[in-house]
């Protein structure tokens, strides 16, 4: 079988012909995917289609305007005959990419054969796309960090008692089961912080003192403020009194990060919203910068203005929106939430009940108390290291993934 997607040479067209067949097209069938796309593909002319490669194939029945197409073929028992149909549709100008959960070799080399641009096993991350997808579909590489630092993950609440706190902690915990690396979690709410109440301990003034002198931090910091959550997992807090008169400095916060992120391989940080100007550099150094909402009138406004802030910080392919509490008992309709975000929330965790207080209020992390927490984080801590749950390594890094 040979399917033919060899590029040749367009004939003239019309600017807005041009335009169309700029498109990248992209049908996919989980929201976590779609997610990855349009953050990796960022500054592209990209549509997005709930869908798989028979979708994409009826699509092209009819529509040939376009100049990439990335589709699904999760589950088929016979992907190359889907791709006999497609090719009989598709341009052979028009570039071909695929996501499945397919991940042997062998698999990967036979679709190279046949003229595919890229296949990524799923499941993808916006890295992933970033690194492998993008330079092949877009031309470039949009910018990423490639040192060594440990890897930033920053929680914005969108509103109070939205949960941002809770989620960070249980964030944290759970990247350290999941990969088996050292986790900071890192409390900027240095007065009437939240964490390490819900952790039941007492931090010390040491963060206070770093971030306001960071002349006087240095490596034996992390000694004295890092307070032990488990054996992987260490609490970096203050707890000010609320009449201090605190004056961080945008070199003690650059100082204090640096310093865990060559201790640490992941840094999970609690980021007071609004954020003040000496914060900038944690949006700035963060791979990911979840926006964590519930569904209430509030949190879509604050929600909006937030992914605005750090946008013009440090660029829309960071942001991610959180939906928490969803399905909650008065909460807003799912409609309403996305015709507010103009899309789906990127990450969802349900109301998981009186749980999550009792947690709280026992000092203990929810993860021990609700056990339908661990299962909704698993998407998020897929997205941030690129480790699926029950995912064998396989042949990523055959790929470089």
């Amino acid at each position: 079988m040979s399917v033919n997607m060899a590029v040749v040479d367009p004939p003239e067209e019309t600017t807005a012909s041009l335009v169309a067949r700029n498109r990248i097209v992209c049908f996919v069938n989980d929201e976590l995917s779609a997610a990855a796309l349009r953050k990796g593909l960022d500054g592209s002319n990209l549509v997005i289609r709930r869908g798989t490669i028979r979708h994409a194939t009826r699509m092209l029945e009819t529509d040939t305007d376009l100049y990439a197409l990335v589709t699904d073929i999760s589950g088929l028992d016979d992907p190359f005959t889907e791709l006999e149909r497609l090719a009989s549709v598709c341009p052979p100008d028009v570039k071909v990419a695929l996501i499945g959960d397919n991940r042997e070799i062998t698999f990967y080399r036979e679709l190279m054969e046949i003229g595919l641009t890229e296949y990524l096993p799923t499941p993808i991350t916006r890295d992933i796309v970033l690194d492998q997808l993008r330079p092949k579909l877009v031309g470039d590489a949009a910018p990423v960090q490639n040192d060594r630092g440990g890897h930033v993950v920053s929680i914005c609440g969108a509103q109070g008692g939205a949960g941002a706190t809770s989620i960070a902690i249980n964030l944290a915990i759970q990247l350290a089961e999941t990969t088996k690396a050292k986790v900071a979690l890192l409390d900027l709410h240095l007065q009437n912080g939240e964490t390490a109440v819900m952790l039941g301990v007492r931090p010390g003034p040491g963060l206070r003192i770093a971030l306001e002198n960071p002349m006087r931090a240095d490596t034996l910091f992390l000694e004295r403020a890092a307070i032990e959550v488990n054996d992987r997992v260490c609490l970096i807090a203050g707890d000010e009194d609320l009449d201090a008169k605190l004056d961080i400095t945008e070199a003690g916060v650059r100082h204090v990060l640096g310093l865990l992120r060559q201790r640490f391989n992941y840094v999970v940080v609690d980021v007071p919203v609004p954020f003040p100007a000496s914060i900038y550099p944690v949006i700035q150094m963060s791979r990911h910068v979840m926006v964590l909402l519930e569904a209430e009138v509030t949190g879509l406004r604050n929600a909006h203005a937030l992914r605005n802030a750090v946008t013009n910080i440090a660029g829309k392919d960071r942001v991610f929106t959180l939906l928490n509490r969803a399905g909650r008992p008065g909460g807003l309709p799912r409609a309403t939430i996305v015709k507010a975000l103009g899309a789906e929330p990127d990450m969802v965790i349900p109301d998981l009940g009186k749980g999550m207080t009792q947690a709280v209020n026992l000092g203990v992390p929810a993860l021990k108390h609700v056990s339908g927490l661990r299962r909704h984080l698993a998407p998020i801590v897929r997205e941030i290291t690129g480790v699926g749950a029950n995912k064998k390594a396989g042949w990523k890094r055959w790929l470089g993934l």
